[in-house]
């Protein structure tokens, strides 16, 4: 692992010069301001908010960063989104709260989720609030093979999110983990900068996925992994976002307008795919294909389900261990999906920890 900045100008990939909440490219000079040390390397809007309406977002949340707590902000972010329905608020914060626990519980079950992170740095595209930073921030580095602490990045297009996700952080502890407010299609990344890459409910949200994965491809090492978690459009159970019954069934252009029929809630920025839609996509891209699996729900998941939800959900996690996984990948809630950059092998430098037993590079494509 090399100790030079990955953080570039996205226009470019020249070098950044920073200064107070403001950054300067040495290469083609474009400036871009900041927030909290959280520099703006946007090259385009946000589908679901404007960069100017969310820049003005971010700043309300300004206001009031320095006297609330995390759970405070939170708040007072949803008390800035009036748009968002009573129980979709209540649902959506649990479910930030409870998100680092749920991605711990997932890292423990999971061998090649642990590779990922095992030895080099680490970039959660995505991040939004900060879970899965806060939950591999907190994690022992020795429990994954690594003597030291991880560098950590996060990514989000949304300014407002990384300010409750930097004071979340803070308040834990992990202060030196970097949040960049930069677009998926465009990464602020310079090439071949992480070893691992994580994308938590993110694929979905992106205007061009197909250049998501290319750009994800090029910032990753050779042999690193990319790690995805995205809902399943067949799903039997209700669109996730939005908690409405059957929208992935419906030809895409009618979801919005079925969804705002049903919920009064804007469905347009979201783009779920099937199994057959996943392969295809992941073999037109840099990876040339990737394993797709339908998992299991955690017991945290569970834990916010009602009785008779929770009493399905127990039954479709028999199923995926069972018999019934070919039904999972058509009609399950979720999907992971695994990718691994090929590439010649590179040999780390001498101060570099070495790599964990199963984080070796092998022929074997993920």
């Amino acid at each position: 692992m090399d100790g030079t900045d990955p953080i570039v100008c996205p226009r470019c990939q020249g070098s950044l010069h920073e200064q107070v909440d403001r950054w300067s490219c040495r290469g083609c000079g474009a400036s871009y301001r900041g927030l909290r040390g959280i520099p703006d390397l946007r090259t385009g809007d946000d589908l679901f908010l404007a960069n100017r309406a969310d820049w003005d977002f971010a700043l309300r949340l300004n206001d009031d960063y320095d006297r609330l707590d995390f759970r405070g902000l939170l708040e007072r972010y949803f008390d800035l989104s009036p748009e968002i329905p009573s129980d979709l608020r209540r649902r959506q914060i649990a479910h930030i709260l409870t998100g680092p626990d749920r991605f711990s519980e997932h890292l423990d079950c999971s061998v090649m989720l642990r590779c990922l992170i095992s030895w080099d740095r680490v970039l959660d595209l995505g991040c939004g609030t900060g879970s899965v930073l806060l939950a591999l921030a907190s994690r022992p580095a020795d429990l994954d093979g690594y003597e030291d602490q991880r560098p950590l990045y996060g990514v989000d297009i949304a300014m407002r999110w990384l300010l409750v996700a930097r004071k979340r952080l803070d308040e834990a502890g992990h202060s030196d983990v970097r949040l960049v407010c930069g677009c998926a299609e465009a990464q602020p990344f310079g090439s071949q900068s992480f070893g691992g890459l994580i994308g938590g409910d993110v694929i979905e949200h992106v205007g061009d996925q197909a250049r998501t994965l290319a750009e994800a491809h090029r910032i990753l090492k050779p042999w690193g992994r990319l790690y995805l978690a995205t809902p399943n459009r067949f799903s039997l159970a209700p669109e996730p976002h939005v908690q409405v019954w059957g929208v992935g069934f419906l030809p895409r252009r009618w979801m919005s307008a079925y969804v705002f029929w049903k919920r009064q809630v804007d469905f347009r920025a979201i783009r779920t795919l099937s199994y057959v839609e996943w392969k295809r996509l992941l073999r037109r891209s840099p990876f040339e294909g990737g394993i797709v699996s339908a998992p299991g729900l955690s017991e945290n998941e569970l834990a916010e389900f009602a009785p008779f939800k929770r009493a399905l959900a127990r039954l479709y996690n028999r199923a995926v261990a069972g018999y019934g996984r070919w039904l999972a990948l058509a009609f399950g809630p979720l999907y992971h999906i695994h990718c691994r950059r090929s590439g010649a092998i590179v040999s780390a430098p001498t101060s570099s920890p070495a790599p964990h037993p199963h984080s070796r590079p092998s022929t074997t494509r993920v």
